[in-house]
């Protein structure tokens, strides 16, 4: 009966033991692949945002377009958005993207565009913020 009751105890301390919350071969294996996953995670989820769809316009001066705007934006200043829009886009329901320095022309040129009836207008605010955010 002693040795019995010794082997009882043998195992009870062997069975704590191995679940005393000491990584076993198989949650070693888990963790380290919870790992790699939250360190790719980052990687896929920072893809290049797409641009809205629509047309896009870039309200600043021709040499600030010239220095640098996104792929097939058209230049047209915001003191001339009024008399060239309908060159550009004359269907008052399509999406237009205005976009300027700092978003403060891009408002003014909205503002204008609402003005003649345009009702699918949004301002995006500086080109080097579109740019940071990964516009291209």
């Amino acid at each position: 009966m002693k040795h019995f009751a010794l082997l009882a105890g043998v195992l009870l301390s062997l069975s704590a033991c191995a679940n005393s919350g000491e990584p076993t071969q198989n949650s070693q294996t888990t963790t380290q692949t919870q790992e790699v996953k939250a360190q790719e995670a980052p990687a896929q989820t920072a893809q290049t945002p797409e641009k809205a769809a629509g047309i896009w316009i870039d309200v600043r001066s021709p040499e600030e377009f010239a220095q640098g705007h996104l792929t097939d934006a058209v230049n047209i200043v915001h003191t001339d958005i009024a008399s060239k829009i309908a060159d550009v886009e004359p269907n008052k329901d399509a999406p237009i993207n205005l976009y300027c320095k700092s978003g403060r022309r891009a408002e003014a040129a909205l503002q204008e565009l609402k003005k003649l009836g345009y009702t699918n207008v949004t301002n995006h605010g500086g080109y080097d913020d579109l740019v940071k955010q990964g516009l291209k």
